[in-house]
């Protein structure tokens, strides 16, 4: 559920933390204080619509920051998400969820620290919040939805029962399209034997190894490595021999002059032992270009290996494990190619097979709801009864599929809930006749029927008593606290009922200081909640409004 909600510079909020609590936690405030702006603030966490004109003026960016404790959280598609997605969970089971919208259009959203895009972000919160409102399409007036929560209500058989055959419908899917692919017309086989074959030949014949294309790099590195040394060391050579030469003139001439003047004697040795110093660099250096193995065509076959290597990466995988798996895969392809015949008719006795028993599941499985939408259907007219609708029709649709979409992950059979609030006009489908303070109570007659059902922790309900007044508005009370026992309820009313039967009360005001406007959020003790229930019955405090404000507060109790 949610603990915590801090606003920082939004809209007209300078800085708002909202810890709301278990049970029933209403808002209330003057018009145009700024209650509904929480709830904006949940919808932007949430994954809602940006916009910089969300940023207070004269800021640069708005924050919102929700934590949720999910200690308790045991949705098995929730927690798969969360893990799927390597969510990392606090050791105290908190989730804290922020975004950040800046003046130049920008948003960041993070959980637990890491940043996320907006599709994540919508994904788990999904399971955390659901936002209702006056003109609200929730799911729950989704025709789509209304089989998955027909059998929330039929209870666990249901569950397990569409579990088989989802499982079930699943091997049918894989064995239909196997015979797609076996059915194809001749020449479409012969083109994908073909294919299948150019394939692993091409991937045979390059035969690349596990590793090898860190051993290629290695290679050509060191033998381009090698191809410089050579050059490099052939011109130290040149220069080593021509010196050599020069050197070997030298010593000769003053050799020649030694033999006649005992005073070059030292000159002539020392010219004679440069000469042979030089003739032994030159010869070495000869020696090591000779034991380089420079070998161009070395080079340009690694060159060429590597090059084959990234057109096969560009068609069949991004490494050579990958490249090679694909070749297996077609290699199996191959086979199941050439076992065809026997294949196909193995596959038509299964198709047969597997179609017989998935009927035989959505029938058993239509059974179970056929028995529970006959429950759920009376369930809801007595609770539109409590809320003022007293001729209400509420009616589950079954329709069958037709035979070219018979099998779908729900069933053979479309469900929709149909509505009715006048004697003597047929049930329509409840998104059609959902309007105004009618839809309000309809919401909440189904809401409140399947709470027990329904596994979202929080749910927000923002202004839906607006037109409400009388009987309904106290029959809206009572759903709202009732729905409060099993989920965590956050409501947005002007409605006195509402907020005199709230386990927590918040209290939104405007505070002006020096020129500026900002709203601010009280929980509201004992005497203030008298006071604010008081404002909202009569708008004002005087003794006997507060006496008619405790009176309506104790019966709640």
């Amino acid at each position: 559920m949610l603990i915590r909600l801090e606003i920082t510079d939004f809209a007209v909020i300078s800085n708002v933390v909202f810890e709301p609590d278990k049970g029933l936690n209403v808002i209330t405030g003057e018009t145009g204080a700024g209650k509904s702006l929480l709830v904006d603030a949940i919808d932007l966490i949430m994954g809602g619509k940006s916009s910089k004109n969300l940023i207070r003026a004269g800021k640069e960016k708005a924050f919102v920051e929700a934590v949720f404790d999910i200690s308790s959280e045991a949705d098995p598609e929730f927690l798969k998400t969360l893990s799927d997605s390597d969510v990392d969970i606090e050791e105290d089971g908190l989730l804290i969820i922020s975004r950040t919208v800046y003046d130049n259009g920008r948003t960041i959203a993070r959980i637990n620290g890491n940043t996320v895009n907006i599709s994540l972000l919508r994904d788990i919160t999904s399971y955390l919040v659901e936002i209702h409102g006056q003109y609200d399409t929730q799911k729950i007036f989704d025709d789509k939805y209304h089989v998955e929560l027909l059998d929330r209500f039929a209870g666990d058989k249901a569950l397990k029962v569409l579990k088989e055959y989802q499982d079930l419908l699943e091997q049918y899917k894989t064995t239909v399209h196997d015979l797609k692919l076996l059915k194809g017309s001749p020449e479409k086989l012969k083109q994908r034997r073909e294919y299948l074959e150019f394939v692993v030949n091409e991937i045979d014949k390059a035969s690349f190894a596990d590793g090898e294309e860190e051993t290629l790099f290695a290679d050509k590195k060191r033998m381009e490595q090698y191809k410089n040394f050579a050059e490099d060391l052939t011109r130290a050579m040149d220069l080593a021999q021509g010196a050599s030469d020069n050197s070997a003139q030298s010593s000769s001439i003053i050799t020649k002059i030694a033999s006649k003047d005992e005073d070059f004697k030292d000159l002539a040795e020392r010219f004679e032992s440069i000469y042979l110093d030089l003739k032994s660099v030159s010869d070495d250096i000869s020696r090591k270009c000779s034991e380089l193995d420079v070998d161009q065509n070395k080079i340009d076959e690694i060159n060429s290996r590597i090059s084959l290597l990234f057109d096969l990466k560009s068609k069949y995988g991004n490494s050579i494990a990958e490249i090679n798996s694909f070749k297996d895969k077609c290699s199996q392809e191959l086979t199941n190619l050439d076992d065809d015949k026997e294949r196909y008719a193995k596959l038509r006795n299964d198709l047969s097979a597997l179609e017989k028993k998935l009927i035989d599941l959505a029938k058993n499985l239509s059974d179970i709801r056929h028995k529970a939408s006959s429950k759920l259907e009376k369930a809801i007219v007595s609770e539109l009864n409590d809320l003022e609708i007293p001729k209400a029709q509420f009616v589950v649709e079954f329709e069958e599929r037709t035979r070219d979409k018979f099998f779908s992950s729900h069933g053979t059979e479309d469900i929709s809930f149909l509505f009715s609030a006048n004697p003597g006009l047929p049930p329509r489908p409840l998104s059609a006749t959902a309007s105004g303070g009618e839809a309000s109570r309809i919401m909440l007659a189904v809401k409140n029927i399947l709470t027990s059902a329904d596994s979202t922790p929080t749910l927000i309900f923002d202004e839906i008593d607006t037109g409400i007044s009388g009987k309904a508005a106290n029959g809206i009370a009572d759903k709202l606290k009732s729905i409060s026992g099993l989920h965590q309820v956050l409501c947005v009313t002007h409605t006195p009922q509402i907020a005199a039967c709230a386990d927590n009360n918040f209290i939104a005001g405007k505070k002006f200081l020096k020129n500026n406007t900002s709203t601010e959020l009280v929980k509201a003790d004992a005497d203030l909640k008298v006071r604010e229930v008081s404002r909202m019955l009569s708008g004002s405090d005087d003794a006997e409004s507060m006496s008619l404000a405790q009176k309506l507060i104790d019966s709640y109790k």
